[in-house]
């Protein structure tokens, strides 16, 4: 083990030293640019936080089954999965409710979202985003509650103007063997001066995963699904620009694998799962110094959660349903105050409402009982923030200095408690300053606070939770983050490389406390703010041009994390984890030889060896090797991947099911 860890830090520091005889030009090679770390468009390399950008072209590259698989090799993320329909992102050891996911400008995350491993992400079709980025260690100020280590802000495809007519058909075609995927998509977008449309829709089948070590089918873990997306364009004037979308997802019978595995149940399923989202989108540019662009965002979001669970010899049935519908008001005014002072402020109005309901059907004698659902039926959260956020150049320096206020309203009218208003306030902070080194490489320190405002599920829910019981905790407050950040980036027209470390401080803690009540078998626990934490750790980033057809590329994350409070490891903390990549093009043949990694995490807490989906004495290390190739032609591509071609068994630390076993994976497009 000891000589795997030498040999990856060896390759870190090789390439650290290629830079330094790497030829230099000019600061323009840098061409990525990101939007969500400062809500204003910039460099990677002037930004005074640890930002990964991935295109379009890395995301067709990387053709993943799903949004979360997609993701798995971001620096500084981590996938857990517990069950082939979910996928849960750790953002530096912390995941679930705790990590904000952005979508298009709009928060993703709702109130129910669960704290821990959850499947929400994966109601995003990889089908239809063309770019995506991070960035660790902020985000609070930029995008709100939630962004405790950082947020990710995925977006979505756009119609594109033309100056001609231009109309685009494309058709695409997924399958892998053992009928673990059969998917298909289409898309037409039509594009004129002042206006464009997208429509696209796909219907996926994904068959039980095949594990690897030849062991065979995990059964059931496949399920079906459809998606589309609907968007609309239009330049009014020179000065304003709007469009409206439409975005839909269903998925259907997504088994929860390893409750019917581990524990005794015939069903235990999301029987639907459907996420739903319309806006609009304004934006115009003014000649005042104070509103030189404005954006508008309305929205509404809907996401739909229907359970079905029922024990192996019980004719009793439960079936559980969960809505949130969500509008949402965004307005952000950037101001260009002076040549080096610009700054983006503005205000935030999201309000969920929700309807929980819960039946118990005894299929012997047909009797249907209603129950209290996991959270009070028709509760409502309604948050509401302001924000202003300064970008100021002077020299060699970008300095980002901002502040957010915010304010949460939890109306819950339970059954049995009656009813109960939860308020709580937040003010958090970010500072960041970044110094270029010459015209390729700059170093940046900075320093954000974030917080995390308790939503229905840490305030309200009842009933059974993964392998416990919950009770209501209406007296919770937010929890608080304090990150300390110190990096180096550098980038030329051979090599690039970002490298940071970290410190984040985390308080109030919600934290779930074991009592010594048992209903139904599982025990109780109360979720009460009383633990302090802290994550430690670095993650580093390359790509290095070998010559004009061939690259090779590499990341690698750890993070450490310690409750101070129970003096013991952080609940599912990551291991050391990293890939590393060798691309190489020849004639209309792109191909890609790839090793992911994980090492052993045997430092777990309590909570974790109580998890029936871990081993109580820690998850053993991995690596696995694919490989793909592309054939392009004008109109026309095939790809071909060969996932784990070792066959290991694999379970990634966390999940309830393990990795694909050695399979081919294929794609077929023809866009005209």
């Amino acid at each position: 083990m000891r000589i795997k860890v030498l040999l990856y830090i060896a390759f870190v520091l090789i390439c650290q030293n290629v830079s330094l005889f790497a030829q230099k030009t000019a600061s323009d090679t840098l061409q990525n640019i990101v939007v969500s770390a400062s809500r204003k468009a910039q460099t990677m390399l002037q930004s005074p936080y640890s930002t990964q950008v991935w295109t379009d072209s890395s995301i067709r590259q990387k053709s993943a089954r799903t949004s979360p698989e997609l993701l798995m090799n971001m620096p500084g993320i981590f996938l857990q999965k517990t069950n082939q329909g979910g996928g849960s992102l750790f953002v530096r050891g912390l995941t679930g409710n705790q990590t904000l996911l952005m979508l298009d400008g709009i928060r993703f995350n709702n109130s129910t979202f669960r704290y821990g491993p959850n499947q929400y992400l994966n109601t995003i079709d990889p089908f239809i985003l063309e770019r995506v980025e991070s960035v660790m260690g902020s985000g609070a100020v930029q995008y709100g509650s939630d962004a405790l280590t950082g947020v990710v802000h995925l977006y979505s495809q756009k119609p594109q103007f033309s100056t001609k007519p231009l109309l685009q058909v494309g058709l695409q075609k997924r399958w892998a063997s053992s009928d673990m995927e059969n998917s298909y998509q289409g898309k037409i977008m039509y594009g004129q001066k002042n206006w464009s449309l997208l429509v696209s829709g796909s219907s996926k089948k994904f068959g039980d995963l095949i594990r690897g070590n030849q062991l065979g089918a995990q059964i059931p873990s496949g399920y079906q699904e459809g998606s589309s997306m609907f968007k609309f364009r239009h330049q009014a004037t020179k000065s304003f620009e709007w469009e409206i979308g439409y975005q839909h997802m269903v998925q259907n019978n997504v088994p929860v694998y390893h409750k019917i595995v581990l524990e005794n149940f015939a069903i235990n399923e999301m029987e639907k799962q459907k996420y739903e989202r319309v806006y609009w989108k304004g934006t115009a540019i003014t000649k005042h110094a104070w509103a030189q662009k404005i954006t508008g965002i309305v929205a509404y979001q809907s996401s739909l959660e229907k359970r079905r669970a029922q024990k192996n010899a019980s004719p009793m049935l439960r079936v559980e349903s969960d809505q949130v519908d969500t509008r949402s008001l965004s307005i952000d005014v950037e101001s260009q105050w002076t040549k080096h002072w610009s700054s983006n402020s503005g205000f935030e109005m999201y309000h969920d409402g929700v309807g929980s309901s819960r039946l118990d059907i005894n299929q012997s004698s047909q009797k249907t009982i209603p129950m209290r659902g996991l959270y009070p039926d028709q509760s409502k959260y309604e948050q509401s923030s302001v924000f202003t956020l300064h970008h100021i150049r002077l020299n060699q320096f970008q300095v980002e200095l901002g502040l957010r206020w915010h304010q949460v309203k939890a109306t819950l009218p339970d059954t049995t408690l009656g009813l109960s208003i939860v308020q709580n306030q937040a003010l958090v902070y970010t500072a960041g300053i970044s110094r270029l080194i010459g015209t390729n490489s700059s170093v940046y320190l900075s320093s954000s606070s974030g917080f995390r405002s308790p939503n229905l599920d840490d305030l309200g829910s009842l009933g059974i939770v993964d392998f416990r019981y919950e009770k209501p905790a209406y007296q919770l407050k937010p929890e608080y983050s304090l990150n300390l950040e110190l990096g180096y980036k550098f980038e030329n027209y051979r090599f690039r490389q970002q490298v940071s470390v970290f410190r984040t401080s985390l308080s109030n803690l919600i934290t779930r406390v074991k009592t010594t009540t048992v209903i139904q078998g599982y025990p109780v626990y109360e979720k009460r703010n009383v633990e302090e934490s802290y994550l430690a750790g670095g993650e580093w980033s390359g790509m290095y041009k070998i010559n004009t057809r061939s690259a090779l590329q590499g990341q690698l994350s750890y993070v450490f994390g310690q409750n101070l409070t129970q003096n013991e490891p952080m609940r599912r903390i990551p291991p050391l984890h990293g890939s590393i990549q060798y691309l190489i093009q020849t004639g209309r043949f792109t191909s890609q030889i790839e090793h992911v990694f994980a090492f052993s995490q045997e430092r777990l807490s309590a909570g974790d060896k109580s998890d029936n989906r871990m081993n109580p004495l820690g998850t053993a290390g991995w690596g696995v090797v694919n490989l793909q190739t592309t054939y392009a032609r004008k109109h026309w591509q095939l790809s071909l991947q060969l996932q784990n071609l070792g066959d290991v068994d694999y379970r990634m630390h966390g999940s309830g099911i393990n990795g694909v076993g050695r399979s081919i994976w294929g794609q077929f497009l023809i866009s005209m």
